[in-house]
């Protein structure tokens, strides 16, 4: 599917790059620049640069680099039409009449986002109907105000096997209610029925706030306690969170996220004024969900239950929270408390006070081991080494793990020497070796020639007399420039008589290594001094005639008494006269 070129380059322009990114990267001012941590490769330095004129992006880590659609596309893995309908939403343009022409892909996510979206407004009005009156009483009489419960869209399930397939089968075929995971097949060829049944209802909405899914609780005391939504083309549980939409500019804010368990914990939280909170769906925290979490701040607070199970899963959560890179704490509650609990009955002063006091994970974890084992015998003393060596091992920097195992001996009465040593055997035997960085990419514009990176900065910037200094370049005197086929481009681009700017260049790139090359010398500083398009193509040509000098040259060495003889000298002779008029006007 097309979309007009007069569309696609209006979305282009309203679409502000910085702002799309910056809503999945924290991103950094840095002169003309943004900077921040590359959400497409692990890393501890930022590498990821965004320029908003011309409006790209690229990474001197990975080399992924591109416009506003190019990011889309790789941040949501998605089709380009599916990157135009994304950003065309955000900027509140409408789609073109022609664009309903979907291909099979885009246009079941379509459907079933729509689909989800009216399964949401039904379990709404369950809610607050007297279908709903099971669900409705159950969260206000936990206290939650009608506001709160309105702005996480909560909803009821009837206690009814059809409901919802009867109220939503006029307008949706049976076949995309199966898909989305709201209806289940029935046995031996029965007709399906409805997966949510006598519960309360939160719609999980993914960053774009959209709903995706569905996290249900028993109010029968049925099990499971919780019930979500399966796996379908539009949730994936190991990469969603669940309050990410609501949370971005908080969390922009504050410059760290706070992690919990429960939807109604973050439900108390934002009904508190704590924006800066999110939950996983009913799963455990996964690879996915700590990528997720580091595009958006480097700082992550854990408050789990204080219970055997919530402790449990602070542990490994903090393994793959500290697999990328992130800074992880620990908010430690009173005996009996749960986020929902303590904020409900101390309010949000206290609580955020907790968050500003909240230990590192390390640290947390020694005192933790220090009340669980006796350190006063051998065995209690090796337990509670072992039970902490875990967590050293993934702290990466050596001086602060050897800091942190000074810490560790004292609080165990531990023999320092023994410590190091084992812990010294921990690091050479540990399995879970962080993922393997990709290696730095030798920046594709080191092979260029000081001509070719200026005067391609300068088409991208939009430089005055770009269209008309590029009619002076030929064919053969780019052959063997790196940027040879970018400068030949824009050269076609001037000539049909086009806007040369970075957007029209970019357009046409399908080669990987040509759109790395372009991304990065767009983002780089312009070209200062007396640079003009120009002058850097004069520069060119004349670096092209003096390689066929040299070339000349080599040939009449070896041509001496030959009849190309006098051929070669009559080019050099011409050569050196084109050089000598092109040294006056580039000079």
């Amino acid at each position: 599917m097309g979309f007009p070129e007069s569309f696609v380059d209006e979305l282009r322009r309203s679409a502000d790059i910085v702002r799309v990114i910056s809503d999945h990267v924290s991103l950094k001012k840095m002169g003309l620049s943004w900077k921040g941590l590359c959400p497409f490769h692990k890393e501890k330095t930022p590498s990821f640069n965004v320029r908003s004129e011309p409006a790209v992006f690229h990474c001197f880590g990975c080399g992924e680099g591109g416009d506003v659609f190019k990011f889309v596309m790789l941040h949501e893995r998605c089709s380009f039409p599916e990157a135009v309908e994304t950003l065309a939403k955000r900027c509140g343009l409408r789609l073109p009449d022609n664009s309903s022409e979907l291909g099979p892909e885009l246009k079941q996510r379509e459907e079933l986002l729509q689909l989800l979206e009216a399964a949401a407004q039904h379990f709404t009005r369950v809610l607050w109907s007297a279908g709903g009156t099971s669900a409705r009483e159950y969260l206000l009489g936990r206290g939650f105000k009608r506001e709160t419960l309105e702005h996480i869209r909560a909803g009821a399930a009837r206690d009814s096997w059809d409901d919802l397939l009867n109220g939503l089968g006029r307008s949706f075929s049976q076949e995309l209610l199966l898909t989305a995971g709201l209806v289940v097949p029935g046995k031996d060829g029965k007709r399906p029925y409805d997966r949510f049944r006598a519960r309360a209802v939160f719609p999980i909405l993914n960053e774009a706030g959209k709903v995706v899914g569905f996290g249900a609780r028993a109010l029968d005391g049925g099990e499971p306690k919780y019930l979500n939504s399966p796996e379908t083309p539009v949730y994936q549980k190991s990469r969603l969170l669940y309050g990410l939409s609501w949370a971005r500019e908080a969390i922009r804010r504050e410059g760290r996220i706070v992690l919990m368990e429960g939807y109604l914990d973050v439900a108390r939280a934002l009904e508190h004024g704590v924006g800066e909170i999110v939950a996983t769906c009913g799963t455990a925290l996964t690879s996915g969900h700590a990528r997720a979490l580091r595009r958006f701040a480097p700082r992550v607070v854990l408050n789990f239950d204080q219970d055997e199970a919530g402790q449990q899963a602070a542990q490994k959560s903090f393994d793959a929270l500290a697999a990328e890179g992130l800074e992880v704490l620990v908010v430690e509650l009173p005996q009996g408390h749960d986020p929902d609990t303590y904020l409900k009955e101390f309010g949000a002063e206290a609580y955020r006070e907790r968050l500003a006091q909240a230990p590192q994970f390390v640290e947390w974890l020694i005192a933790r081991a220090a009340v669980r084992h006796d350190t006063r015998t051998p065995t209690g003393k090796a337990a509670y080494l072992n039970a902490v060596l875990p967590a050293l091992v993934r702290v990466e920097n050596a001086v602060e793990r050897a800091a942190w195992m000074g810490v560790v001996a004292d609080k165990g009465g531990l023999d320092r020497a023994a410590a190091a040593q084992e812990l010294k055997r921990a690091l050479a035997a540990r399995t879970n070796v962080p993922v393997e960085q990709p290696a730095p990419r030798q920046a594709t514009a080191a092979r260029l020639l000081t001509a070719e990176k200026m005067l391609v900065s300068l088409i991208a910037s939009g430089a005055e007399g770009a269209p008309q200094a590029l009619e002076e370049l030929d064919a053969a005197e780019v052959e063997g420039l790196v940027s040879g086929p970018l400068l030949l481009r824009a050269k076609a681009i001037a000539l049909l008589g086009r806007p040369l700017s970075a957007a029209s260049l970019a357009e046409g790139l399908h080669e990987p290594e040509l759109e790395r090359l372009f991304s990065e010398l767009s983002v780089r500083p312009e070209p200062t001094g007396d640079a003009t398009p120009l002058t850097c193509v004069r520069e060119i040509k004349l670096r092209c005639m003096e390689r066929r000098t040299e070339q000349i040259q080599q040939q009449l060495d070896r041509a001496a008494g030959d009849e190309s003889y006098a051929r070669l000298s009559l080019e050099k002779l011409k050569l050196k006269q084109r050089i000598a008029e092109l040294f006056r006007t580039v000079a």
